[in-house]
């Protein structure tokens, strides 16, 4: 009986051959088998190697295993990630964060520190170098990352190959290896070169000489090695004719109610560019209250359509125009946009636009319109180019045309909504039409900045001014999070 005919159960539990078990025992999960007719398993937490009869091939215990390749299989102790032989005995006596498994002698490992690198079938570092990441060899060659991001090749030794820098990078198949660059996805030969001149939004390797890609439009096609189209097999997606009453239009898009005989409405937003940033935030929060519920999404060449439930209640008013609200009112409203945007801090995303437009004043109160998210931390803000948010409602960080944005600047903005709410103006006004005609944008960006640090909180009750002022401090550091503030709010 040999190895290679056995299969795993559907269930994963046992392994069996034409059908029928191969053994009694019964395992929480079982691997395929791998030369030399070991196979991993699982179970009450322990994991081991079985022989074909599903009798222990030693008498170790890990935390987990996997299939052996060229005789060694990566396994998981209580110390860390380790090769063991066939025997179960150590291949060397180090400890990894994480390990692969060997081919044509070598196998990737992530030490502690986070750094890559490949061993030798002797467990020996292949080099000396350590990258950002490092992928398996394939013919004696690899992907590696630098500590900038960019990929590259480099052989078994860890010697460049080409020498040229990716954004994204494969392993080569029949002589070619998947590249992106800064103008999309192409194949490169083994001196890093394009082997033609096109760029697309996805790429399959070559099988044949002829390999499936996506266009930027969203059309699939074929094409041969020199980026000949062979045939296309889907046209560029359009999207139909939206339906139901516009709630609202601006230059990127619109936003409609569609209401269905016999169907609960839904929003269906529409944009000209891309929702993906969007989406993603969506699915991370999928279920937290004051969050759009995401039912589903249709893309075409020149736009992205989402389908959301629909969320009761009006807009809060418009970014430089609003009613009063009761002091009642706006501190629900506050704390519950606080409380998404505590859930979006935590799940890595910040807002980076919460104005009135953007909150409906229902119950609980839904935060709108997640297309200017960026991920980021307190500890890992996002640095770069700055151009949106309205500047009522924005800390001054994100007035500069570059900057760094962290969840403090969300926590800033829900505080300044609080105060729009409460007086029923915007919290920061100025004259944009003069500040304009003296110095163009720029001036209207500087009376804005300028403003912020003279607008006071006098007009609101003492405990409410005190509760709030920290999270409208010029200062990100000064801020509270975004559960501190809300339980601040909670007590005045």
């Amino acid at each position: 009986m040999s190895w290679r005919s056995t299969r795993v159960s559907p269930l994963a539990t046992h392994h069996v051959l034409s059908g029928a078990p191969l053994y009694a025992e019964r395992f929480d999960e079982v691997l395929s088998f791998h030369e030399p007719g070991l196979a991993a398993v699982r179970r009450s937490g322990e994991a081991w190697h079985v022989r074909l009869d599903g009798s222990p091939a030693y008498g170790r215990r890990f935390l987990r295993t996997f299939g052996l390749y060229e005789g060694l299989a990566a396994v998981v102790s209580p110390e860390g990630w380790h090769h063991v032989r066939a025997d179960g005995t150590d291949l060397y006596p180090e400890r990894y964060a994480w390990a692969g498994n060997f081919q044509g002698g070598r196998c990737a490992v992530r030490e502690r520190s986070g750094s890559y690198l490949h061993l030798t079938s002797a467990g020996a570092p292949a080099y000396r170098a350590r990258w950002r990441y490092a992928g398996d060899l394939r013919g004696g060659i690899g992907v590696v990352q630098g500590d900038d991001g960019r990929s590259s090749h480099v052989d078994e030794d860890g010697r460049s190959l080409h020498g040229v820098w990716f954004l994204d990078l494969d392993v080569f198949h029949k002589g070619l290896a998947r590249a992106r660059d800064e103008l999309g996805w192409t194949h490169v030969d083994r001196r890093g070169a394009p082997a033609y001149e096109r760029r697309f939004a996805a790429v399959e390797p070559f099988y044949n000489g002829q390999a499936r890609v996506e266009r930027f439009d969203g059309g699939l096609e074929v094409i041969d090695q020199r980026g000949v189209t062979q045939v296309e097999l889907r046209p560029p997606p359009h999207a139909p004719p939206l339906e139901g009453r516009v709630l609202a239009r601006t230059p990127w898009g619109r936003v409609h109610l569609v209401e269905r005989e016999g169907e609960a409405p839904f929003v269906s937003k529409w944009t000209r560019a891309n929702n993906d940033r969007e989406v993603e935030v969506l699915l991370a929060l999928r279920g937290h209250p004051g969050v759009p519920t995401l039912l589903g999404r249709e893309r075409g060449d020149m736009s992205d359509q989402l389908r959301l439930r629909y969320c009761a209640g009006e807009p809060v008013g418009q970014p430089r125009r609003l009613r009063a609200y009761p002091e009642r009112e706006a501190l629900r409203i506050t704390r519950e946009v606080l409380s998404v945007c505590a859930a979006l801090h935590e799940a890595g995303w910040i807002h980076t636009d919460v104005h009135p437009g953007n909150v409906l004043a229902g119950e609980p109160a839904t935060l709108l319109d997640y297309a200017c998210a960026v991920r980021a931390a307190y500890g890992r803000p996002w640095r770069g180019e700055i151009n949106w948010g309205v500047w009522e409602y924005v800390p001054p960080e994100q007035l500069a045309d570059y900057g760094q944005l962290d969840p403090a600047t969300d926590v800033y903005s829900a505080a300044a909504l609080c105060v729009a709410m409460l007086r029923g103006a915007p919290p920061i006004r100025i004259e944009v039409e003069r500040h304009l005609r003296a110095g163009g944008w720029p001036a209207v960006r500087a009376a804005f900045l300028a403003a912020r640090h003279v607008e006071g909180l006098d007009d609101l009750r003492a405990p409410l001014a005190r509760a709030l002022a920290p999270a409208l401090s010029l200062d990100p550091a000064r801020r509270p999070t975004a559960r501190r503030l809300t339980e601040d709010l909670a007590h005045v």
